[in-house]
């Protein structure tokens, strides 16, 4: 943590990915035409109801996307045979090498993390009246509503995800500041559908490190879609379009808006 401190004034863009015991409530309402109230409400009764997060990948890069570092925090905590889980997806979880009882034993303890987070820097913080504001991290996810769940019930000490979808977003805003961006959500918008392995593909971005369903190796692949994103956007990457367009919106949690396509053409030619 003390290492990532040190890298944050200049990789300001921080891109998570996590893993979660599954889900074991679901909607008759098929995905993409779920509200985002009823999309809410399954993401919270999943997240409050399994409660553990397994692992968090987390890429500090900067706006150019030049030297990201890439940490994979494992947790303590969850045990197969006493906690509600999915065994689809603990069983692709153990498919993809991870171990569950060197995480019983050597996990990171959440409420520890939890600690060091606050004090790392990561978390948002509003400047203080006569002090200078310094820039607010851009937080970047894939799909991002479980991650940033199970992120901020983490940094609650477990407590339960707030009721109403308004009180959630205002606590990721609170935790993470307004620079929240969902890769999928923008790549949306643009006619692409589908997975992080399918919206890469389109770009042309390739897993650099790592295997699929493992955090670190995902949130670098994220990471990369969404620098990929950001150049067919703005051209010389700052990030500043795409906040200004997209900031706020996360895949699933707002109304997919197809009109903002349309203001960002060049974004058209780079998903094959």
């Amino acid at each position: 943590m003390a290492a990532i401190t040190s890298l944050l004034p200049t990789h300001t863009v921080v891109t998570i990915d996590t893993e979660f015991p599954g889900a074991v409530h679901d909607s008759t309402t098929p995905r993409d035409q779920r509200s985002p109230k009823e999309a809410y409400a399954l993401v919270r009764s999943n997240v409050d109801h399994l409660k553990h997060l397994l692992q968090l990948g987390l890429t500090l890069s900067g706006p150019g996307g030049s030297h990201p570092v890439v940490w994979q925090f494992n947790f303590r905590g969850f045990d197969e045979g006493r906690h509600p889980h999915a065994p689809e997806s603990i069983a692709m979880l153990k498919a993809h090498g991870m171990d569950f009882g060197r995480l019983r034993e050597d996990g990171i303890d959440p409420g520890d993390f939890a600690d060091e987070f606050m004090r790392s820097g990561l978390n948002h913080r509003r400047p203080r009246r006569g002090k200078a504001a310094q820039e607010p991290l851009t937080w970047v996810a894939f799909s991002g509503s479980y991650d940033f769940a199970y992120l901020a019930k983490l940094l609650r000490r477990g407590r339960g995800l707030p009721q109403k979808l308004e009180h959630f977003t205002r606590l990721v805003e609170k935790l993470f500041g307004q620079w929240v961006l969902d890769a999928r959500y923008i790549a949306t918008t643009c006619g692409s559908h589908g997975g992080l392995e399918k919206v890469a593909a389109e770009l042309g971005v390739q897993r650099r490190a790592g295997v699929a369903h493992s955090a670190g190796s995902d949130s670098l692949l994220t990471a990369d879609v969404m620098l990929a994103i950001v150049l067919c956007l703005e051209g010389p990457p700052n990030y500043q379009d795409v906040r200004r367009i997209h900031a706020g919106k996360i895949d699933g949690l707002v109304k997919l808006d197809l009109q903002t396509c349309k203001d960002v053409t060049p974004m058209l030619y780079c998903f094959k």
